[in-house]
């Protein structure tokens, strides 16, 4: 019973969020996107070399990792750089707290990327309405209204040969040959 009410509140609130006019701009990636990335708790491993490739890549202007995890780990700090959404973010329906919407919808980046694979209760889909970024990236696992270009990476698990994967897309989209 639950879960079909965290559903019903997610899907409503994805539907709200979907309504709202957004400006769809592909970004200039030789001008340092403000960049953020969507990850999961078993993606953490991989954050520093995600890091180093994006900074050498894109260069980006601001670079912003966004990971849903179960509690606060104690190697990373909660920062611009590193913002957490815990199981106690979310009321007992599913719904964020309105501090953590309001850090979430204050995301103005030119670039958001979508790694995480956790789509258990609309949870990735959900998050991913909340982001105001002009242009979204994700992958076959998600909503695809959501995005506005949607990769599917195959059987590559790896999350730095992902984000190559979407540097390589992004340059070809863009007609740059770095």
């Amino acid at each position: 019973m639950l879960k079909s009410l965290i559903l019903f509140f997610r899907k409503r609130i994805i539907k709200r969020n979907l309504q709202q006019k957004r400006l769809l701009q592909f970004p200039d990636i030789n001008k340092s996107p403000i960049t953020t990335v969507l990850l999961d708790e078993n993606q953490k491993k991989d954050i520093k070399m995600m890091e180093q490739f994006i900074k050498t890549s894109l260069n980006p202007h601001k670079l912003r990792f966004v990971v849903l995890s179960e509690d606060l780990p104690d190697n990373l700090l909660q920062s611009d750089y590193m913002f957490f959404i815990l199981k106690d973010d979310f009321n007992r329906f599913g719904i964020l707290k309105k501090e953590k919407e309001m850090s979430l919808r204050s995301f103005s980046d030119e670039l958001f990327i979508n790694l995480s694979d956790n789509n258990e209760n609309m949870l990735n889909d959900y998050l991913v309405s909340y982001i105001n970024s002009s242009f979204k990236i994700g992958h076959s696992g998600v909503d695809m209204r959501l995005h506005d270009l949607v990769i599917d990476y195959g059987i590559e698990k790896n999350d730095v040969e992902r984000m190559k994967i979407i540097y390589k897309y992004l340059l070809m989209l863009s007609g740059n040959k770095k």
